[in-house]
């Protein structure tokens, strides 16, 4: 027993040192830039502009959904066969235009003369409002140029394209590197855009998530020092639930800000909101917008 006690006092006495040591030098990250000014009231986020009202990832999408009032707007990034970053969700084309094959085989001009409202529908098929309407893909410096104010969330859709070094080159053209949280399921991808970009608001990757997932299940919490500044999980994954009130608390003792995807019901808005969300990532942002009690500026969406 005596020899047993030897065995595991060195392990035993390393982990408490090490967990000494991260308790004495972890902190908490600073709150960024690009959320300073939105003061302290929950996020309204239009997921790809707001795809429950209108074309995804479009120009079109993203001047409605700042003129209903959104806090920011979320969109998605490609790479075109030229090499220029062109905002859309999908690798292919199928699903919201009427192109056909991989966005990475047609050039910036070949994209832009496809229409990207024509897949967009309310009614499940019976009418098609947007084709024809001119709503095409854009590039991501017509967006930055469109709409140089409202804070945007950028995701990085793939990896080893080298889309990190031209995405800072982008962002510092058009002075928008306090103004963006840029985010991407590829942890390597946003530890790239972080050493290229550093001072540009980032989010948790998939790694990140699980491994504050798993310190607070351990109640170890507090030994994290995020290198990201968001928190941008779902309520749930694979069955699992993942945000629960003692998460978004660590999280946000932190420094992290805690936004919610994909949340379109209005009694999941409250219920999240309840929870500590302070932002929901939606595909409806009007609903969240009339759930909070704010205006949702119809009124300049009549033009």
């Amino acid at each position: 027993m005596l020899r047993l006690a030897r065995f595991l006092f060195a392990p035993l006495l390393l982990i408490v040192t090490l967990l000494s040591v991260l308790a004495l030098t972890s902190r908490p990250t600073a709150p960024p830039l690009v959320l300073s000014t939105l003061g302290d009231q929950p996020l309204v986020i239009a997921h790809r502009g707001g795809r429950g009202l209108w074309p995804e990832n479009s120009l079109f999408a993203f001047e409605r959904a700042s003129a209903l009032g959104v806090d920011m707007l979320e969109m998605d990034l490609q790479l075109s066969s030229d090499g220029e970053l062109v905002v859309i969700h999908d690798t292919s084309l199928e699903r919201t235009t009427n192109g056909e094959g991989p966005v990475a085989t047609r050039s910036l001009d070949q994209l832009q003369a496809l229409d990207a409202g024509y897949r967009w529908t309310a009614d499940g098929g019976e009418s098609y409002p947007y084709r024809g309407q001119g709503i095409r893909i854009p590039s991501l410096a017509e967006v930055l140029e469109r709409l140089p104010d409202i804070p945007k969330v950028i995701e990085i859709k793939v990896p080893d394209v080298g889309m990190e070094a031209q995405l800072c080159a982008v962002l510092s053209a058009n002075d928008q590197r306090e103004r963006v949280i840029v985010g991407s399921f590829y942890e390597r991808s946003l530890q790239l855009f972080r050493e290229q970009c550093p001072g540009v608001a980032t989010s948790a990757g998939p790694t990140s998530v699980r491994m504050l997932v798993a310190l607070n299940w351990l109640g170890l919490g507090s030994l994290l020092s995020p290198s990201y500044q968001a928190l941008q999980i779902p309520e749930q994954h694979s069955g699992l639930r993942i945000a629960s009130a003692a998460l978004l608390q660590t999280a946000q003792a932190r420094g992290l800000n805690v936004q919610l995807w994909t949340i379109n019901e209005q009694p999941a808005m409250r219920r999240l909101l309840d929870l500590g969300a302070q932002g929901l990532i939606t595909d409806y942002p009007d609903r969240a917008l009339q759930l909070l009690g704010r205006s949702t500026r119809i009124s300049a969406l009549s033009d």
